[in-house]
């Protein structure tokens, strides 16, 4: 019979602290934002979709080399100050957003943008195209600054003797949204598993 009270008592004091926490929250200011009108502040180091700046990318492969799902596909053409990067992909079904490919990039071409909201009903559209295929990149630093991309200069102390640039350098554009994906394109090496292996 003591049991019995004791269940009764038990199931309206729990009734009533979770009816206490629901009436807390009746007077507390509403969080909820109305997406996607209003989003929040997302932290400064917060790792969203990689965004490459193509006129400060030379085409080094350090990114792809670090990627550990090789999910970057650089594709270069040529040879000496005649290399052109024809291709610079990310394949966003494979990225684990690790940020793996910053640090050794050396001309600080890529970043981690705040940008996270990608939802499409095509992967294919998921892999992103950011070399136009009709204006290839100049790897060469020569071929760079005669064309007005950028280039990092290297400090005086170092001894190396700069070459004197034929084309004012452009200046670095603000960074813009990723282009628009190419659905049509599947990213380059997807049949061949475990190539790199």
């Amino acid at each position: 019979m003591a049991q019995y009270f004791a269940d009764i008592f038990h199931t309206v004091s729990s009734v009533l602290q979770g009816m206490g926490i629901t009436l807390k929250h009746f007077v507390r200011k509403p969080v909820t934002l109305q997406y996607p009108d209003e989003r929040w502040v997302l932290p400064e180091r917060f790792r969203g979709f990689v965004h490459n700046n193509i006129i400060r990318c030379n085409a080094c492969l350090g990114c792809a080399k670090a990627c550990p799902v090789s999910c970057i596909y650089i594709e270069t053409e040529g040879k000496g100050k005649d290399r052109y990067m024809t291709r610079w992909a990310v394949d966003f079904n494979k990225c684990i957003w690790c940020g793996f490919c910053v640090d050794p990039c050396p001309t600080n071409a890529i970043s981690m943008s705040h940008d996270y909201d990608h939802s499409l009903y095509d992967r294919r559209r998921l892999v992103y195209e950011y070399v136009p295929p009709d204006k290839p990149v100049p790897c060469h630093r020569e071929k760079r600054l005669e064309m007005g991309y950028f280039v990092e200069e290297k400090s005086a102390g170092e001894g190396a003797e700069q070459p004197k640039p034929r084309a004012k350098p452009a200046p670095d554009p603000a960074p813009a949204a990723p282009p628009a994906p190419a659905p049509e394109s599947p990213p380059a090496g997807a049949d061949r598993k475990g190539e790199d292996q």
